[in-house]
């Protein structure tokens, strides 16, 4: 009989050797028992498959995609493996306290009309640790927590987030397979619309900086979160929180200029939705000095 507390741990995995044994062993380690890993893997073709079956528990749970797929797809397509009634997710490269889950588990059993529940957590960066204290925000609180990605300072690591499997299920789709680094952000903007918030002041879990970060995609993630701006263009509530400090006309611009230098086709349709006249301003003198343009975007970044 499946408990009625049993958390599903998503983890997917593209030739994540490197620090993969490091991630699987603080899930091993942890206090709270009641899990199952849905560990998918992204077409690896690195030691990844011999690690993972080292390991005999029958809590881990192997699977692997046809194809190389992004990070909304393989996401997704773990999500509907998943028969938690919580939903927790792990990266390859990063790793847990050991009292990750019971922390957040008892925190369920005592507020039931909490959704989502996150930590402080720790970087990890050169072999050094560094602590990472953010602002915890509780309740219905769609306007603080878009706001917080919106200023570079998220609510908090995705490593950190247990989810009601119950809240994800009434959504029209889980993860958005169009999107990569910025499926995770994507995803929380839509369960904010309905979801109670709340936070734990322990530190617990570890997020690892390193060469090969998916978040480094610079450009990458400025096309994604274009394509994010545009697909919420009609919410005049998230238009509005995503206009404040002129996010949403940053991005237009910065999007389009990155198409420009790269001498791909653009619409200028894009021109529309943007709403400050100094930022429309901006937006045409791209057109004579493209380059200079980037160089003060990515300065004042």
């Amino acid at each position: 009989m499946k408990s009625d507390y049993l958390v599903s741990v998503i983890m997917t995995c593209h030739n994540g050797e490197l620090y993969l044994k490091k991630a699987l062993d603080s899930l091993l380690q942890q206090t709270y028992s009641e899990w199952e890993l849905i560990f998918y893997d992204n077409c690896s073709t690195d030691s990844s498959f011999k690690i993972i079956k080292n390991y005999k528990d029958s809590r881990i749970k192997y699977f692997k995609s046809n194809n190389l797929v992004n990070l909304g797809t393989v996401r997704k397509l773990a999500m509907e493996k998943c028969k938690g009634s919580f939903v927790a997710f792990l990266d390859v490269d990063d790793y847990w306290s050991n009292n990750k889950l019971k922390r957040q588990i008892d925190t369920f059993k005592l507020k039931e009309n909490v959704d989502i529940i996150y930590s402080n957590y720790n970087i990890v960066e050169n072999n050094q640790i560094k602590k990472i204290k953010k602002k915890i925000f509780k309740g219905k609180c769609q306007n603080e927590i878009i706001l917080s990605y919106v200023k570079g300072l998220p609510l908090t690591a995705w490593l950190t987030l247990m989810i009601r499997k119950s809240k994800i299920n009434k959504l029209e789709y889980s993860f958005d397979t169009n999107l990569h680094i910025s499926s995770d952000f994507d995803l929380i903007i839509r369960l904010s619309d309905f979801c109670n918030f709340d936070g734990i002041e322990d530190y617990l879990g570890f997020y690892r900086i390193h060469n090969n970060n998916e978040s480094k995609q610079f450009v990458k993630e400025i096309e994604e979160l274009n394509y994010i701006l545009f697909k919420y263009r009609n919410n005049k509530n998230l238009i509005k929180i995503f206009n404040k400090n002129y996010f949403a006309d940053k991005i237009i611009i910065k999007n389009f200029l990155y198409k420009k230098i790269a001498d791909q086709s653009t619409d200028f349709i894009d021109s529309l939705a943007i709403y400050s006249y100094i930022f429309k301003i901006a937006y045409f003198i791209i057109k004579i000095t493209p380059k200079l343009f980037l160089q003060f975007l990515i300065k004042y970044k």
